[in-house]
C-alpha cells in the first residue's frame, strides 16, 4: 500500500507545483528570505561593522517566529484550500477503502516533495539575496565587499529547522481536520455553502454600524495615545490594536453586503451589458470570502505599516545623527589638560581644519525648562556667550545672527522650539537683569549633553560673568573623517574610573562613531520591518492569486458559453480584468487609509524631526513600493487567468 500511496503523491505534488505555481514560488521566496537573512545573524563580517550588530540576531529570531507563523497559516490555508479542491478525488479514495490515516500520510508526503523543492529552491535564491543584502549592508557602511559563493551551514540548519516546524503544524491541523472528515463532505464539498455570518437586513446594518465603532474607538485611542506619550499605557495600546483588528474583520464582513446593495440595487444597472454577470460573480464570492479578506487585509495594513515605518525610522535615524554630532569630534570636560590632549590626538590622526573651546555656563536656576516643561532634559538652565555662540555658527556655516541689548537666543531642539513658538512672550532674569526672547533656532548644534541639553541659552557677554562653569565643550572640524577608532580611543581614555573621577571628561563624541550607530540601527530596523512587509504582502497576494487561478480553471464553461452568446474575446479579456482589478482592490480599501494613520502615529513618536514633506513624502515611496509588487502579483494572475479560460 506504502509504494502506490508513494506514487499518488508523487504524481499529485506534480500536479500541484503546475497548478499552484504562484504559491510553490511564494514559499520558495520565503525560504529563500529565512535563508539570507540567517546568513546575515550568522555573518561575523556583519557582525564586527559595528558593536550594535550585536542585537540584530535577537531582532532576526523575534521577526522569524512573525514570519513562521504566517507562513504556517498559508501553508494550511492551501492545504485546506486543495483539499477542497480535490474533495471528490480524495471521497473516492475512501470509497475504495483507504483509511483517512493513509490519506493523512499521502497529503503529508506530497507537501513533503513540495516542502523539499521550496527549500532546495529557496537555498539557491537565498545565496544569491545574501550577496545582495551583503552588498547593500557593506556600501551603507563604505567597507570594500567582494562578491563570492558562500555557505552557511548554520543558516541551513536554522532554515531547515523553521521549514520542519512550519509543515509539522500545518500537517498536524489538516490531519485532525482530515479524521473529522466524512465521506459525503468530500464528495459534494463544491456544493456546500459558507453559512451565511448575517441573515437579515436589520443585522446587516446593526453589525456593520458596529463594526466601524469598534473600528473608530481603535483608532482614537492609538491617536490618544501615540499623542501624549507621557501618558503612554500598555493596556489601552492592546486594547486600541484590538478594536482595530475586530472593527476591521468586522468591516469586511459587511462589505459584501453594502457592494450588493450598491451595484446591484437598481435594475438599469444590474443588467446593462456584462454588469450582471460580473458582479453576481462578485456578491457570491465575497459572502464566502468575508473573513479570509478580512484577514488578507489585516496583512496589507500590516505591510504597509512596516514598509512605511521602516521608511521613517531610516530617516529618523538620519536627522538624529546630525543632531547629536554636528561637528566632526566634540569633547566635555571640566579639566582644560583632557581637551589640550584630545586637541594633539586628532591633530596627529585626523588634522585639524578649525576649532573652538566653548564654556558652558550654569544659571543656578530652571525657569526655561520649568516654563516650557521641559524639566527632564535637565537639573540647571544652561548657557553660553553670545561670541562663542557666533562662533559656533560661522564654523558650521550658518548665517550669522546679532544679538539686540536686553535680549537673549534660544537655540533647541525642533520640539522645543515649537513649545517655544507658542509661547507669547518668555522673559529670563539672569544675574538680576530682565531679558526678553529674541529668537529661537533649532539648527543641529550638538546638544546631546555637549552643547545644552536639548536647549541652550545665549547671552550677552557681560551677563556671563561670574556665572559658574559647568563644563568646557571642544568642538572640532577635522581634515579627514573621523571614525568609530576615535571614539574607541577616546573611550579608552577616559572611561577608567580613577580618570573619570580625577579629570572629568563628561562627554566626547565622533561624528564617525554617531554615522556609524546610525546606519546600524537603519539596518536593525529597517531590513527587519522590509522582510516582514514583504513575506506579509506576498502572502496575501499569493491567497488572492491562487484563488482566483482556480476559479477562473473551475469556471471555464462559463466564459464559453459567453463567447458562444458572441461576446468578443477582447471583452472577455476586460470582463476577468474588471473582475480581478475588484477582487485585489477590496482588500485595499481599508489598509491603504489605515496604514497612513499608523505611519502617522509613528511620526509622533519620532520627536519633530520627521516634518510634514519628509512624512509624506515616505509614505508615498512605501505605497509606492507596496503597490510595486501587488501590481506584479496582479499582473501573473490576470496571464494565468486568460490562459486558464481559454
Amino acid at each position: 500500500m506504502f509504494p502506490m500511496l508513494s506514487k499518488l503523491a508523487l504524481r499529485n505534488a506534480k500536479r500541484s507545483m503546475r497548478d499552484y505555481a504562484v504559491y510553490l514560488l511564494t514559499v520558495s521566496i520565503s525560504f529563500s528570505l529565512m535563508y539570507a537573512f540567517n546568513m546575515v545573524v550568522f555573518s561575523k563580517d556583519i557582525k564586527s561593522l559595528n558593536q550594535m550588530m550585536d542585537s540584530l540576531p535577537i531582532m532576526i529570531s523575534f521577526i522569524s517566529v512573525i514570519v513562521i507563523a504566517v507562513i504556517e497559516w498559508l501553508v494550511h490555508y492551501m492545504n485546506c484550500f486543495m483539499l477542497e479542491k480535490r474533495s471528490r478525488e480524495l471521497g473516492t479514495y475512501m470509497l475504495l477503502g483507504i483509511s483517512s490515516r493513509k490519506i493523512s500520510r499521502m497529503i503529508m508526503l506530497e507537501n513533503s516533495i513540495m516542502g523539499t523543492a521550496a527549500f532546495l529552491a529557496g537555498l539557491l535564491a537565498g545565496t544569491f539575496i545574501y550577496q545582495i543584502l551583503t552588498l547593500i549592508i557593506m556600501n551603507l557602511f563604505e567597507v570594500r565587499f567582494s562578491v563570492k559563493a558562500d555557505i552557511s551551514f548554520p543558516a541551513v540548519l536554522l532554515t531547515l529547522l523553521y521549514v520542519i516546524l512550519i509543515y509539522t503544524f500545518s500537517m498536524l491541523r489538516m490531519r485532525k481536520k482530515l479524521k473529522k472528515t466524512k465521506i459525503y463532505d468530500l464528495m459534494y464539498a463544491e456544493k456546500q455553502n459558507e453559512a451565511a455570518i448575517i441573515s437579515n437586513k436589520k443585522s446587516h446594518w446593526v453589525f456593520c454600524a458596529a463594526s466601524v465603532g469598534l473600528l473608530a474607538a481603535g483608532c482614537i485611542i492609538l491617536y490618544v495615545i501615540f499623542h501624549n506619550t507621557s501618558n503612554f499605557s500598555p493596556f489601552l495600546l492592546l486594547a486600541g490594536f484590538l478594536l482595530v483588528i475586530i472593527g476591521l474583520y468586522g468591516a469586511y464582513i459587511t462589505l459584501a453586503g453594502f457592494l450588493i446593495k450598491i451595484f446591484l440595487g437598481k435594475n438599469e444597472r444590474k443588467f446593462k451589458k456584462d454588469t450582471l454577470f460580473l458582479y453576481r460573480n462578485l456578491s457570491a464570492k465575497l459572502k464566502t470570502m468575508s473573513f479570509t479578506m478580512g484577514t488578507l487585509a489585516m496583512l496589507l495594513t500590516l505591510t504597509l505599516a512596516c514598509i512605511q515605518s521602516a521608511m521613517l525610522f531610516n530617516k529618523f535615524f538620519e536627522l538624529s545623527a546630525l543632531n547629536r554630532c554636528t561637528f566632526d569630534a566634540q569633547v566635555s570636560a571640566e579639566d582644560p589638560a583632557v581637551l589640550t590632549e584630545a586637541a594633539d590626538y586628532f591633530k596627529k590622526t585626523r588634522g585639524i581644519k578649525s576649532s573652538l573651546q566653548v564654556p558652558i555656563y550654569q544659571c543656578g536656576q530652571m525657569a526655561l525648562y520649568e516654563a516650557l516643561d521641559q524639566q527632564s532634559y535637565a537639573v540647571d538652565d544652561y548657557a553660553i556667550s553670545y561670541s562663542d555662540y557666533a562662533g559656533l555658527r560661522k564654523m558650521l556655516g550658518y548665517e550669522p545672527v546679532n544679538l539686540t541689548d536686553g535680549h537673549y537666543i534660544i537655540h533647541a531642539y525642533s520640539n522645543i522650539k515649537k513649545i517655544v513658538d507658542t509661547k507669547d512672550s518668555l522673559p529670563y532674569t539672569i544675574n538680576g537683569t530682565t531679558l526678553d526672547l529674541q529668537a529661537v533656532y533649532d539648527s543641529p548644534l550638538s546638544q546631546s549633553g555637549n552643547i545644552g541639553i536639548g536647549c541652550i541659552i545665549v547671552l550677552p557677554d557681560h551677563l556671563i560673568d561670574g556665572l559658574p562653569t559647568d563644563q568646557t565643550t571642544l568642538v572640532i572640524e577635522t581634515e579627514q573623517e573621523t571614525t568609530v577608532e576615535d571614539y574607541d580611543y577616546l573611550t579608552s581614555l577616559y572611561s577608567s574610573d580613577e580618570d573619570f573621577q580625577n579629570r572629568r571628561a563628561n562627554n566626547w563624541n565622533t561624528k564617525g562613531k554617531i554615522v556609524s550607530d546610525s546606519r546600524a540601527s537603519i539596518l536593525i530596523f529597517g531590513f527587519c520591518l522590509y522582510y516582514t512587509g514583504l513575506i506579509f504582502v506576498c502572502t496575501a497576494a499569493t491567497i488572492l492569486a491562487v484563488q482566483q487561478l482556480s476559479e477562473a480553471s473551475k469556471h471555464r464553461f462559463r466564459y464559453k458559453i459567453l463567447s458562444n452568446l458572441g461576446v468578443s474575446d477582447r471583452k472577455i479579456h476586460k470582463l476577468i480584468f474588471r473582475q480581478l482589478l475588484l477582487y485585489f482592490g477590496i482588500p485595499l480599501l481599508l489598509p491603504i487609509p489605515l496604514s497612513v494613520f499608523i505611519a502617522a502615529c509613528v511620526k509622533n513618536i519620532l520627536l519633530e524631526m520627521i516634518t510634514t514633506a519628509v512624512f509624506w513624502t515616505s509614505v508615498s515611496i512605501g505605497l509606492g513600493l507596496f503597490l510595486l509588487i501587488y501590481l506584479l502579483y496582479f499582473t501573473a494572475t490576470y496571464v494565468g487567468c486568460r490562459q486558464n479560460t481559454f
